[in-house]
């Protein structure tokens, strides 16, 4: 099937912006490499790309989301309770200085922000506009049957406007047996536009992140489970109701499935149809049909990604720092 070729590509640290939280000194550098196995990942990822450190210091980071309007990347600190921006003509400043312990953001169909705030339990809305942040919120979702949520944690959006998030117990001090746990299963949820909140799916163990792929006739799902790395897709019906639920990929069998840190979860599909995901050793690149392409190498955990508007970066949430990788011209 694939033509294995492995491409084992040495990236330089091309710049440091001390940025973050604490006046640490300056970080470890990633150590991004690069294995190819299919060529068609060429087309995606750039044999002489750099790499760059923009910011560092943080607690942990996660939910990067790109706003085309202001140019700009934001993405939540979790520890500090902070969101912070990331943009290439200023560097990084706070965006959000209370945000309520957000983890993943997106934006809604009216272009506001929507933000999992996973030690607060809920999802809410910023009611202030993106250029002029405030820690004004809405909240949208914050029990199922009248019991609170786990920790509301990664957000995709469905074309008429549907939120899908996973609600694992990762905001919680003892996650799984944590007495203020309410639900006795991690959630997969839909939340309508009107605000009707559906539970979709509530047999995986740690589902993490989530994304709409296949112009939102598919879904997939991260699981961060130790004893089970994989990706799940399920066919969206009309009605966006879930059904069909297969195994889209799983880290089993490969080597850097073995390495100390990271699991499956954030997802982001690129304009060509690859799903780019976060997991074991860094970031793994599949095809629509879930096989690897590509596998990013970095020698710290990976939470999560985004790409900048014209998909020329690719932004990594990886724990203390926020990485840059130059994808293919």
């Amino acid at each position: 099937m694939h033509k294995f070729i492995i491409a084992l590509l040495a990236l330089t640290c091309s710049s440091l912006l001390h940025a973050g939280g604490d006046d640490k000194a300056a970080t470890q550098d990633p150590e991004i490499s690069i294995r190819i196995f299919d060529d068609k990942a060429l087309t995606l990822l750039s044999k002489e790309a750099t790499t760059a450190v923009l910011s560092d210091g943080y607690a942990w980071l996660e939910g990067p989301l790109w706003l085309a309007e202001q140019n700009c990347l934001i993405f939540s600190d979790i520890p500090s309770h902070r969101v912070m921006r990331y943009c290439p003509e200023s560097g990084v400043d706070t965006y959000l200085a209370d945000s309520a312990y957000s983890n993943g953001l997106i934006l809604n169909d009216a272009g506001e922000l929507v933000l999992m705030q996973s030690r607060s339990r809920r999802v809410a809305k910023m009611l202030a506009p993106l250029d002029k942040p405030a820690a004004n919120y809405e909240v949208l979702a914050a029990t199922y049957n009248d019991k609170k949520l786990n920790s509301p944690n990664d957000v995709t959006r469905a074309n008429d406007g549907t939120l899908y998030f996973t609600d694992p117990p990762y905001g919680l001090e003892k996650q799984l047996d944590d007495p203020a746990k309410e639900l006795s299963f991690q959630g997969v949820y839909s939340l309508s536009k009107a605000g009707k909140l559906t539970l979709q799916d509530k047999t995986l163990t740690y589902p993490n992140g989530i994304l709409l792929t296949d112009g939102g006739k598919k879904l997939i799902v991260a699981v961060s489970d130790p004893q089970n790395s994989s990706w799940y897709q399920y066919n969206v019906g009309e009605n966006g109701e879930l059904s069909e639920r297969i195994e889209f990929a799983s880290a089993k069998n490969h080597d850097f499935e073995r390495t100390p840190h990271g699991l499956p979860d954030g997802l982001k599909e690129h304009s060509s149809g690859a799903i780019f995901a976060t997991g074991p050793g860094g970031v793994w690149v599949f095809s629509p049909a879930g096989d690897l392409l590509a596998h990013i190498g970095a020698n710290r955990p990976v939470a999560n990604l985004a790409f900048d508007a014209q998909e020329k970066t690719l932004f990594l949430t990886a724990q203390d720092l926020l990485i840059s990788v130059d994808l293919a011209d």
